[in-house]
């Protein structure tokens, strides 16, 4: 055999090797990566988080964890082709059901995967509702959650109560919808604000905020956190002026310019019709005057 044909083999080899070289790697990190799940764990400590949703809304909590102070917590990500800071999250769904609904979960303080130790920083709540019979009438609100914190003593010479309780008030918000789906349609848009024990909205929209707050680790563990979702039972339109209150409901303005979507009502209001259920209508929720 000559070098020309002994060289051309060793090459042919050589490439062939290398996609089996990149699968024994993948291989490896996936046997790595379940070793590694496999003595995964959360902490003992613990809050409890207690949930109390309306009828026909759903609600999911969502713990998210992050490395400590000083902790490297990588992994190798084969779509990136290198290694990342390690995130873990664990989420707690309630499915909507016909009947108000309260749900607990314990939420653990800490994960640990490895050599990564790895702490509850967040968790965040999303409500879910339906409003009507239609695989597309239904909306999901980001309805605030808990920021956790490491606190100074200075900021927690006063405890906390072992039992924190939250409050959110719930509300469709409705607008005619320019989706091709759903064209010319009323659609409606589900947004929570957090309330006093009065169940009352600040009438200043800048200053309103969704139910949550920061909590501080070292006072969590053992701690109950409340919170409660109440649905309005007036609704308003998305944009404010650009539907008219009349008697039986509101009328969507044209304004000036052909939209497919209701405008800035003028002077002289100009209105629009809109389709509600099928049925061409010209005020909401009636649908005729």
């Amino acid at each position: 055999m000559t070098s020309k044909y002994f060289s051309c083999g060793v090459q042919a080899v050589f490439f062939l090797a290398l996609p089996l070289i990149g699968a024994c790697s993948f291989a490896g990190q996936i046997a790595k990566d379940s070793v590694e799940g496999a003595t995964s764990y959360y902490s003992q400590e613990h809050f409890t988080l207690v949930a109390t949703i309306p009828a026909k809304f759903g609600f999911t909590s969502k713990a998210i964890y992050s490395p400590k102070s000083g902790e490297k917590c990588e992994a190798y990500s084969p779509g990136l082709g290198g290694n990342v800071t390690r995130q873990q999250q664990n989420s707690n769904t309630t499915d909507a059901k016909d009947i108000e609904q309260t749900a607990s979960t314990d939420i653990p303080l800490e994960y640990h995967i490895a050599d990564c130790s790895m702490e509850l920083t967040r968790v965040s709540y999303e409500v879910s509702a339906r409003y009507g019979t239609g695989s597309l009438d239904r909306d999901l609100e980001l309805a605030g959650g808990l920021s956790v914190r490491k606190m100074a003593e200075a900021d927690t010479k006063s405890r906390s109560p072992e039992v924190l309780e939250q409050r959110g008030l719930c509300a469709w918000y409705f607008q005619i919808s320019t989706a091709k789906i759903k064209k010319g349609e009323v659609e409606k848009i589900l947004s929570c604000e957090a309330t006093g024990p009065e169940w009352k909205l600040t009438e200043n929209n800048f200053k309103r905020r969704k139910p949550g707050g920061v909590l501080a680790r070292n006072e969590l563990a053992g701690k109950s956190v409340h919170v409660e979702f109440r649905l309005s039972p007036e609704e308003q339109p998305y944009y404010e002026g650009y539907w008219l209150k009349v008697p039986g409901g509101w009328k969507p303005c044209s304004g000036r310019q052909d939209s497919s979507r209701e405008a800035l009502c003028t002077t002289p209001p100009e209105f629009k019709t809109f389709k509600l259920n099928g049925r061409e209508c010209s005020v909401y929720p009636r649908c005729n005057e």
